[in-house]
């Protein structure tokens, strides 16, 4: 009588390892690492340059906050759009619009944009991934 209802015991999943419903998503439009480097620049804004420009007389202020807006720009556009062509695997015009778009809100005196939006394609990336290693 004992191995009869063995036979019909659920089986548990290996351990270490968690099953549960994961939410089907199709795959993020922005990889990882340019959602990281977006937040990044962001973060520049909200921690550092703006209590970096406080004390300077408005007309340094301006060109401080123009400098380093191109400066976030440019970088964080040439680094999400080199990440999107050779990690991703998208074609060249599309690699340069999504860092394009990143870039400039990397690139604005505030931090808003970037935040959220980085913090959702993290998230919508780390549920690719979980749903990767599910497969």
């Amino acid at each position: 009588m004992g191995t009869a209802d063995q036979d019909t015991l659920p089986t548990a999943p290996p351990p270490g390892i968690l099953r549960g419903s994961i939410p089907e998503l199709g795959k993020s439009p922005v990889h990882l690492l340019s959602a990281i480097v977006a937040l990044a620049a962001d973060k520049l804004w909200d921690l550092l340059l703006l209590d970096m420009a406080k004390t300077m007389a408005l007309p340094d202020k301006i060109r401080f906050f123009l400098l380093a807006g191109l400066l976030l720009l440019l970088l964080t556009t040439a680094s999400a759009a080199l990440t999107q062509r050779w990690v991703d695997g998208d074609d060249t015009g599309m690699a340069l619009a999504k860092g394009l778009a990143m870039g400039v809100l990397a690139g604005l005196p505030y931090s808003f944009g970037t935040t959220e939006l980085g913090l959702i394609f993290i998230g919508w990336s780390g549920i690719n991934e979980l749903q990767k290693l599910e497969k």
